[in-house]
């Protein structure tokens, strides 16, 4: 049922909790019912939504007004690299210290820096990011493991995750990998979780918190990048133990449960949000972006499953600018938005969208996504990019008051968090907004279909820009027959190597005639010419303003990889992260 809410000013429709998501298993009648709940908080979602004004160009005055903002506070003298923004309403930003190892908070200044950084390289940014990332190595490591938060991926993965994947420097990924092995410390093999804190007064036993689902990131990564293997088994039990005992049967989310010690659950509630029984806003976004970054690295189905879950109990009680008040479940007297909640949706929406295999759910979401971002691109939302206001994101709430702090904290404020996210989101969306296809760390998915027929010579051309610097990705062929899981899979493979230049597979190692090399954000046309009877290929690489350069000479296919008769799929595969490259104009031609 809809009722009506005051919202700046003027009367909107908000949705109520509803049946709609609840897939009951008991009988035909009542799955047809819950299917026309699910119809009508759609339609009614339909009416409510703003019109999607968000496009490249708000991207961009979105963009422009976080650098305005993030260049005042990064130059402000008062604001040294160990002291990190936090919050702010009318006056300078309250800060933490590089050394407050159990908040939560110091990674998302500098990981907004390297974003402004990732627009256009200009030096000031990488400068300014790596000197308020590297005073955060003091965190990585701690003898004491009540002093190893369970926030270290929120610190670690937006400052240093983000400086590695913009310079490719190893001693960022060395940092993460040690940030990495202190938190897995806190995992609890019996009870399969991150234990995410002993600061407590004792209530708690082995707490689980919705806030983890973001910190995962960390271990999924580095489990990838150098570190153990076994860290991507703890994420994922995590993950799971997140999915069955912290997501209701509706889809919402208590944010805290608590465990015995042998596993058993103790009890399950909250620490920021309005009641034990309510569902916190923030700490549903987090559940909505930490569910579908695990589907990214893992592609468990589980992990998608449990995103869509608590994704589509978040739009469907969403008030008509998509941005929603603290907690679903506060009452009259406690509304109050929380732009940071909406900016961490936008973003992981976006990236939801692109994995769901329904094309009308996808769209929904992407939708959503658009209809967030456009209301906090607006004046209602965004601050001034010229007033003296140093925070970007107007009306962010940490939490109102509970049981627990009557007082509530950061009410109606600015906070890095949300600005983090927006910044990510509107980056997010220029990015995936640009065409052309993108690389990827998996496998499976980084595989386009070439169609059937391409056998004897033919010749393969496209137009390849890395997205970073000095990456280690491949642009792989195979066979139409042939199940594309690893490196091996790919007969003929063109790399973008980690020292910074073009080569080839060449039988059992990588070769070049010619050096040739790349620089982010630059295009370079590449040209193939395979004879598929003969089992070789020819490279051609074209740097911007120069001439065709032959890097491969009729080298011949991978040595141990499958028979390999036609030109019928390509693979993009990053070597560390998502969207190392982006590939346009692939086409494949006799010659």
């Amino acid at each position: 049922m809809n009722r009506k809410r005051s919202i700046q000013g003027r009367s909107v429709p908000v949705l109520e909790r509803t049946p709609a998501l609840v897939w009951p298993q008991t009988g035909l009648a009542s799955r047809r019912k819950s299917l026309l709940w699910l119809l009508v908080g759609c339609l009614c979602m339909l009416v409510a939504a703003p019109a999607n004004a968000f496009d490249n160009a708000a991207a961009d005055r979105v963009l422009q007004a976080a650098q305005q903002k993030l260049r005042a506070t990064a130059t402000n003298p008062a604001i040294p690299t160990t002291q990190y923004p936090k919050a702010t309403t009318n006056g300078p930003w309250r800060t933490v210290a590089n050394t407050a190892n159990l908040d939560w908070v110091q990674g998302f200044f500098p990981g907004q820096l390297w974003f402004m950084y990732e627009q256009g390289r200009d030096p000031f940014w990488s400068t300014k990011a790596d000197a308020w990332t590297r005073s955060l190595e003091i965190q990585k490591s701690n003898p004491d493991i009540r002093q190893i938060t369970h926030d270290l991926g929120f610190k670690f993965m937006g400052s240093f995750g983000q400086a590695y994947r913009l310079t490719g420097d190893d001693t960022y990924r060395q940092v993460l990998l040690t940030a990495a092995g202190s938190l897995a410390r806190r995992f609890n093999p019996t009870v399969g979780v991150i234990d995410c804190c002993d600061w407590n007064d004792g209530t708690w036993h082995v707490p689980m918190v919705t806030d983890t689902m973001m910190d995962l990131e960390l271990l999924f990564w580095a489990a990838r990048n150098g570190g153990d293997p076994a860290w991507n088994d703890m994420a994922l039990r995590h993950a799971l133990k997140t999915a069955t005992d912290m997501v209701r049967a509706d889809g919402g989310t208590f944010h805290v449960v608590d465990y015995s010690t042998s596993g058993a659950i103790l009890s399950r509630g909250t620490f920021q949000g309005f009641s034990n029984s309510s569902t916190w806003a923030r700490g549903q976004a987090w559940a909505i972006y930490g569910f579908t970054m695990a589907y990214r690295y893992t592609r468990d189905p589980r992990m998608l499953q449990a995103a869509q879950k608590v994704t589509d109990y978040y739009l469907a009680r969403l008030p008509a600018d998509f941005v929603p008040n603290w907690d679903f479940n506060a009452p009259a007297d406690q509304q109050q938005k929380d732009s940071s909640a909406a900016a961490i949706v936008s973003s992981a929406l976006q990236e939801l969208s692109r994995y769901v295999s329904d094309p009308a759910v996808a769209q929904r979401y992407q939708s959503a996504a658009l209809a967030t971002l456009d209301s906090l691109a607006s004046p209602a939302y965004l601050a001034p990019a010229t007033s003296a206001f140093p925070g970007i994101l107007l009306h962010g709430t940490a939490f109102y008051k509970t049981a627990i702090k009557p007082t509530g904290e950061d009410i109606d404020k600015s906070l890095i968090y949300g600005d983090y996210y927006f910044v990510e989101a509107a980056s997010r969306f220029k990015l995936w907004n640009q065409g052309g296809w993108l690389s990827t760390l998996g496998f499976p998915e980084s595989v386009h279909g070439l169609g059937t027929g391409n056998t004897g010579v033919r010749i393969a051309e496209f137009d390849v820009t890395p997205l970073s610097k000095l990456i280690d990705s491949v642009i792989g062929y195979a066979d139409t027959s042939t199940n594309v899981t690893a490196y091996s899979s790919l007969a003929m493979s063109i790399r973008l190597n980690p020292s910074g230049f073009f080569d080839v597979r060449r039988g059992g190692a990588y070769a070049a005639l010619a050096s040739v090399p790349y620089q982010a954000n630059t295009t370079y046309h590449v040209r193939m010419q395979t004879d598929l009877g003969a089992k070789t290929y020819s490279v051609w690489v074209t740097p911007p303003g120069g001439g065709e350069v032959l890097i491969a000479d009729r080298f011949a296919f991978r040595s141990d990889a499958p028979p390999t008769d036609d030109l019928g799929k390509v693979a993009l595969k990053s070597g560390h992260f998502d969207n190392e490259f982006r590939v346009r104009n692939h086409t494949v031609r006799a010659p």
